[in-house]
């Protein structure tokens, strides 16, 4: 790239011929690639791309959607649905308990479970073809654009049958990225071990520097060896670091040779990250430096184990690709930070997938979950009717313990007559009297004349005040409750 005040940018790239080279003066603008990174560089992935099917809303063996028309019978035109929602053996009548019928909405617990195992369920099989937004024919697709960070991927997958389609096109910008096609996870997808040498010369004017970077993992290591015409700095440093540096300030290196016309060393990685070797003239002469440099990247993720794959592209036509077996394909774009400087890269995708599998293969799949469910209701239903019967048997058959009589309580006079003697003053008063017409006291307590109340014989205490009672008391002495003789 031409040398000038700003300074910056890249040269090169990726295993085919290096790191990423770049230069500039100390304190213009530079470009770095300072994101942060899984320490292990395992590669983070993402999913949830758009889906386009064009399925209609309803069952793969419907064809016409049903409308329910009147019937006329003795009750007039009612609806065809009439007769069996009112009918009390499934309703219930409305004067009996709950459980006299398996789903009366009276009993909540029951009509719940009915609703829940069958009704639900079969409502959402007959709008929504069961497990899957695909159409009817099985195609679904991918449709999206995306913003991927360096070391990240992007994947999709859906359940294909072998011979049958996956199309797909891709588009990325500004970085390289790889794209795969494979029956595994990501995750599953082997590592290697990639080795490369750099080597060049270069000039250094005053305040001027050149720097290579790799993106490497734990394992990987770098050895260098340069030579120069007078003195220059030698550093490698994180992105931050190297950021920091070159805006003037003295941040800490992984490894600093200060004042060295020579020098050679290893360094080993422990962090995923960028490492970036810098040379820096900071004298007045112009310095030529002759430099090499041999790593060993470890980790790298090895996508000839997929079945289809491209590595280092911005642009993937639309093409397709015959899956081999049945079982879930994915499809992955990935932002290999190996390939590519930039932090972050747009991509634009259009993936679709011929699965093979019909809205009627998939009916036909879930006909043991339909025949569990109707065993299920069945059941519930069935206790529910024995039940019914049960309590109908209760109800109607005559109980075998007799219930002992009460024992008659002695009338008393005041109990028959249609008057009582005030409780102050013994006065007569009448039955439905508030007041004492001799002494004006209020009647208050039991009812005057008609006790509601009678003390057993024997009480220790008044049962309806809760009073203590003498043995000779024939009458509560603070509320006048008889007690029986």
């Amino acid at each position: 790239m031409p040398r000038g005040g700003g300074g910056g940018g890249f040269r090169g790239g990726g295993f085919g011929g290096g790191g990423f080279r770049g230069g500039g003066f100390r304190g213009g603008s530079a470009a770095f690639r300072m994101g942060g990174s899984r320490s292990s560089g395992t590669p983070f992935g993402r999913t949830g791309a758009t889906r386009v099917t064009s399925r209609a809303p309803r069952g793969p063996y419907s064809h016409s959607y049903y409308r329910p028309h009147r019937r006329y019978s003795r009750f007039g035109y009612r609806p065809w649905y009439w007769h069996a929602w009112y009918n009390p053996w499934w309703a219930g009548r409305w004067h009996r308990p709950w459980y006299y019928s398996p789903v009366y909405v009276g009993g909540g617990i029951t009509i719940a479970i009915v609703l829940g195992l069958i009704l639900l369920p079969l409502a959402g099989i007959a709008l929504w073809f069961p497990f899957s937004t695909a159409d009817t024919a099985g195609y679904v697709n991918y449709r999206s654009t995306e913003t991927l960070y360096f070391n990240e991927y992007w994947y999709e997958y859906e359940y294909i049958k072998s011979g049958n389609d996956i199309t797909y096109s891709v588009q990325s910008s500004p970085s390289l990225i790889s794209f795969a096609i494979w029956d595994q996870p990501f995750s599953s997808l082997p590592t290697t071990t990639k080795v490369g040498s750099d080597s060049d010369q270069f000039s250094l004017v005053n305040n001027y520097y050149e720097y290579i970077s790799y993106f490497l993992k734990p394992g990987s290591s770098i050895h260098y060896n340069y030579n120069a015409s007078g003195q220059i700095d030698f550093f490698i440093a994180s992105g931050y670091a190297f950021y920091e540096w070159n805006q003037g300030g003295s941040p800490s290196f992984y490894l600093f040779e200060d004042n060295v016309d020579q020098g050679s060393g290893d360094y080993s990685i422990s962090e995923a990250r960028d490492y970036y070797l810098v040379w820096f003239n900071e004298g007045v002469t112009t310095v030529n430096v002759n430099m090499t440099i041999d790593y060993s990247a470890a980790n790298v993720i090895d996508l000839t184990a997929a079945d289809y794959y491209e590595e280092g592209v911005d642009s993937i036509s639309q093409n397709t690709f015959t899956v081999p077996n049945d079982g879930n394909w994915y499809f992955f774009v990935y932002f290999d930070p190996m390939l590519a400087p930039e932090e972050t890269t747009s991509i634009t995708f259009d993936v679709s997938y011929d699965s093979g599998v019909t809205s009627t293969d998939r009916w036909v799949s879930i006909q043991p979950i339909l025949i569990t469910i109707i065993v299920i209701a069945g059941i519930v239903v069935v206790a529910a009717l024995i039940a019914r019967s049960g309590q109908k048997k209760l109800k109607s058959k005559p109980s075998s313990k007799s219930i002992p009589a009460k024992k008659p309580l002695k009338a008393t006079k005041a109990a028959k007559s249609s008057t009582s003697n005030c409780i102050r003053c013994g006065s007569v008063v009448r039955k439905d009297a508030h007041f004492c017409p001799s002494c004006g006291g209020k009647i208050e307590g039991r009812s005057i004349g008609t006790p509601s109340k009678v003390t057993p014989a024997n009480s220790k205490s008044c049962s309806l005040c809760g009073s203590k009672l003498s043995t000779s008391d024939k009458f509560c002495k603070w509320c006048g409750t008889v007690v029986e003789l």
